[in-house]
């Protein structure tokens, strides 16, 4: 993975990202980081940033702390982005070809160590607008864990598994990878955190992973501390040490981890100040200070997430995140899977910030007599941002002129946004299936192929490898349709949804399933006209078959009406009705072609448009049917024009892992501005805005 692909090209027209939610693995903690370094702690032009891995990458996410978003999904004019250009919102660095583990900004915000699951460390730059590395390092035999910088912004220590290396911690100079010192290893060469003291004299902690014993190291050149009878390496009783974080003046580090305590030592000689016994009943996972280094947030897997007071270990307040969750105030009797706390940080200095199993991000109201600062008290009640934490597969658009776009992840899970500013509305759920793990997951965990949404009865349908088509109105999954086969796509016209099944076709009308229709090829993409008159079905023998669907004939509601032959080279991947349904778009694994659909002669046949080096899995035409957009497993979008036949635009790494979902906003904005709005969503769990108004005016006017 090189610098040209790390990130979405600057001259690329992306307007807004909406970013996917961490990943997370149980019993893992999710590193946060809030802090973001001097460069963005500017209140005025910067919103404040949380940092977090999805599978291979990083995300940086903007937090709107008001939630008074109202402008359109669009480059923010108050906030700008990491080079000073206009906001996105957010931001994904896709330089790591393995899980990202850790990632921490450095003390001047200008740069950020990330590693990940190889033991290789990176730096890159994050004020620069192509984010280029500065160096790479294999560092670590194993996964790395956890990252600290110091305080000048010269030295890294990481931590980790050494496998059948001798060493499971090393402190580097940042820019070369020199070696500072010796760092002595955790029992099994397991470590699980680390933390530089930000100020002089340095001092290095260092976490076991199974040996619950915090290591401690004096430099540079840093050396373990040992034998003085002043160091407490043993204060927890059991497990692991999940996190140490050193507060702001670097006088007191907290260590937190499996008993449930948190202890507290002096920054300079690593005596015990004072433990704070069951604090949680369970794992505490991670720990993180407030600005003024006065009190300490605690997140656990009893589903709690605790201040406590550092000066007298008293715990001044808690949330029960679940009930956050939930929006239930008659209480809980078990912790559910998906809000057991793994992540926690603060943001904006005092603003606190918690993450479950689920990945949904919890910002946490405070309450002003505990005294934290004015920034911690912007939010009034507990807020909940939620998303994917899996791939999308699937992507449609609500009714016209609603403003609603719908989504689909891989874990099937069905996510409701405001097309107007790219925000998450809420999760759809299951009615009469109660969500007991609060994983929000509508098809049971199995991969949602396809979702169409039906304007005459305003319902949502998807398909799932469950082998249920689920109907949903708003957030609310309300009914469900067993399949013979496994569904793989489907199509909606105006009332009448079709099915496409690994064995045929199944017609879906008035929530009335007809019986399998049987084909003598295999289907491979799908869709129907508007006026649910004529079906357009591709198969594996590179043909397209045009059906005319009958209302009336029960028995056999398909009449094959035409064949296209000898369009295509290759099995079709997806093919697009226009707008006034005169043309036809097909694409396979290279080419994209149009045909005419009154006669079904060819208007773009093969050969021509077919820069596409993979499956090409989406197509979508604009409002006005001047543009057509395709989408492939190449990360690349192209737009094309009738008219320009030798002319195109070109958007190269639009989504790591694929596209897999592809329209123009058109009638779907109430203000009339979404006519060159191209909204992507891909493999990578970001669903993308981009204004092509300009680009297109460029090449094809």
């Amino acid at each position: 993975v090189d610098a040209s692909n790390a990130c979405i090209p600057p001259t690329h027209p992306l307007t807004f990202q909406a970013l996917p939610l961490p990943t997370a693995s149980r019993g893992e903690t999710i590193f946060l980081d809030g802090e973001g370094g001097r460069l963005n702690d500017n209140e005025d032009k910067r919103a404040p940033l949380m940092m977090y891995a999805w599978g291979k990458l990083i995300v940086v996410r903007e937090i709107e702390l008001n939630n008074t978003k109202t402008t359109t999904a669009c480059a923010s004019s108050s906030h700008v982005g990491p080079s000073g250009a206009p906001s996105t919102s957010g931001f994904v660095y896709r330089g790591h070809s393995a899980p990202v583990t850790a990632a921490k900004f450095s003390p001047a915000g200008t740069y950020v160590a990330s590693g990940d699951s190889k033991g290789k460390l990176r730096i890159w730059a994050w004020d620069h607008e192509e984010h280029l590395p500065k160096i790479e390092l294999q560092i670590l035999a194993g996964p790395i864990k956890d990252i600290s910088w110091d305080f000048e912004g010269k030295r890294i220590v990481v931590i980790g598994d050494g496998c059948q290396s001798p060493e499971n911690a090393k402190v580097v100079q940042w820019d070369t990878g020199v070696k500072c010192g010796d760092l002595s290893a955790h029992a099994r060469k397991k470590g699980s955190s680390c933390a530089f003291r930000p100020c002089r004299p340095m001092r290095i902690a260092t976490g076991g992973a199974e040996d619950a014993t915090v290591l401690f190291h004096k430099g540079p050149p840093f050396q373990r501390v040992v034998g003085d009878g002043i160091v407490s390496e043993k204060c927890h009783e059991r497990g692991a040490i999940h996190s140490l974080r050193y507060n702001k003046d670097g006088s007191v580090l907290a260590s937190a981890g499996t008993d449930g305590s948190v202890c507290f030592y002096d920054g300079k000689d690593m005596k015990l100040i004072k433990k704070v016994e069951k604090v949680h009943k369970s794992s505490i996972f991670s720990c993180a200070w407030n600005r003024n280094g006065t009190h300490v947030l605690t997140c656990g897997a009893d589903g709690f997430a605790r201040l406590v007071d550092a000066t007298s270990g008293e715990i001044v307040h808690e949330w029960d995140v679940a009930l956050a969750q939930l929006g239930d105030e008659n209480g809980r009797t078990k912790v559910p899977m998906g809000a057991m706390l793994l992540g926690c940080a603060f943001i904006k200095g005092d603003v606190p910030i918690a993450v479950g199993f689920n990945g949904q991000i919890v910002l946490l109201s405070v309450p002003s007599s505990i005294g934290l600062s004015s920034s911690a008290e912007v939010i009034d009640k507990s807020l909940v941002i939620t998303g994917h934490q899996a791939p999308i597969s699937a992507m449609t658009f609500g009714a016209p002129g609603a403003n609603i776009i719908y989504t689909a992840d891989t874990d099937g899970v069905i996510v409701e946004w405001d097309g107007l500013t790219g925000t998450p509305k809420g999760r759809v759920k299951n009615i009469g299936e109660e969500d007991l793990d609060l994983t929000g997951k509508v098809h049971a965990g199995a991969t949602i192929t396809s979702l169409a949404f039906s304007t005459e009865s305003s319902k949502l349908y998807s398909a799932g490898w469950d082998d249920f088509i689920r109907i949903s109105q708003g957030q609310n999954c309300v009914d469900k349709i067993k399949m013979e086969a496994q569904p793989n796509a489907m199509t909606c016209g105006t009332s009448l949804v079709v099915v496409m099944t690994v064995d045929g076709l199944v017609l879906v009308k008035d929530e009335v399933i007809s019986e399998l229709i049987r084909l003598p090829y295999t289907a491979t993409a799908v869709c129907i006209s508007k006026d649910d008159s004529m079906l357009y079905v591709s198969g594996d023998d590179c043909n397209i078959y045009i059906y005319t669907v009958s209302s009336s004939d029960c028995a056999n509601p398909l009449w094959e009406s035409h064949v296209i032959k000898g369009g295509h080279l290759k099995a079709v991947q997806s093919i697009a009705l226009s707008h006034d349904g005169t043309k036809l778009a097909a694409a396979d694994s290279r080419d994209v072609c149009v045909y005419s659909t009154s006669d079904y002669s060819t208007i773009i046949s093969k050969g021509r448009w077919c820069f596409h080096t993979q499956r090409i899995a989406c197509l979508t035409w604009s409002p006005d049917d001047s543009v057509l957009a395709s989408g492939g497993n190449d990360d690349d979008i192209f737009l094309w024009n009738i008219q320009k036949k030798m002319r195109r635009i070109h958007y190269r790494f639009a989504h790591r892992g694929g596209i897999t979902g592809l329209r123009f906003v058109g009638g779907n904005a109430t203000d009339g501005s979404g006519d060159m709005m191209l909204v992507s969503a891909g493999n990578d769990g970001c669903l993308n805005f981009w204004d092509v108004k300009e680009d297109v005016n460029k090449k094809f006017k």
